[in-house]
């Protein structure tokens, strides 16, 4: 699962994917106080609650990183496994798979007693996700994190503006051009995604969800359509 079919849906996708990445993560916190996005932060958190002895909480965060390298393998699985004839769809399974993670937690959260839930969905999902698209014009790229990308982002920023003309350096000012255009704009749709989800799911809760449900669907209408399109040239 590397790169959808055709430059623009892949980075389409990816700014979609972003968005959803940085809402869910987002929403994951305000409303179990967990990320569910990304393994460091859970890990530094779980590090907290056994050094202070809550040994639930530990046990919560220890679980979402669990849950989040179980969804990440089960999209190597798809991507392994799927049928040769499918493949081509590896990504709309895995938006598929996506949304009903979420609808799922969505209804979880409304019982206090399946919070431990609610987090297993919210994180396999985002495991899932982060390992479905991993390319976006053969640039690497992440949609549930940002630390490793914005890290990219600034060291291509500074030695592309940085340095000189020249004709051997030519080829390489044009990849690194090609990696600001697409990593710029998924760390500007990520935090844009968490700003929106926190302000939503705070105001809604877990009915804030629907919105990361509504926008994956249509991103999977618009993959379909691109792959559809694509067979037919």
């Amino acid at each position: 699962m590397n790169e959808t079919s055709g430059d623009g849906t892949a980075f389409r996708s990816s700014v979609g994917l972003a968005f959803i990445g940085g809402y869910a993560d987002a929403s994951g916190y305000l409303l179990a106080r967990t990320f569910t996005g990304h393994l460091t932060g859970n890990c530094v958190l779980a590090a907290v609650s056994a050094a202070g002895k809550d040994w639930y909480l530990t046990f919560t965060r220890l679980m979402a990183v669990i849950a989040f390298l179980g969804g990440l393998f089960y999209s190597l699985i798809l991507d392994r496994f799927l049928p040769v004839r499918l493949r081509q769809y590896s990504l709309v399974i895995a938006m598929l798979t996506e949304v009903l993670l979420f609808l799922s937690a969505s209804l979880l959260l409304s019982n206090r007693a399946t919070q431990e839930l609610f987090i297993l969905c919210m994180c396999f999902a985002l495991g899932v996700q982060n390992g479905a698209l991993h390319k976006t014009n053969g640039i690497s790229v992440h949609s549930t994190y940002m630390t490793g990308m914005v890290t990219t982002l600034m060291q291509k920023g500074f030695n592309y503006y940085s340095s000189k003309q020249s004709h051997k350096e030519e080829s390489a000012k044009d990849s690194t051009r090609l990696s600001i255009q697409v990593l710029a704009p998924m760390w500007i749709s990520f935090i844009s995604g968490a700003l929106t989800g926190a302000v939503i799911v705070s105001s809604f809760r877990s009915i804030g969800l629907w919105a990361v449900v509504l926008l994956l669907i249509l991103l999977i209408l618009l993959e379909l359509k691109q792959t559809r399109q694509t067979m037919l040239l």
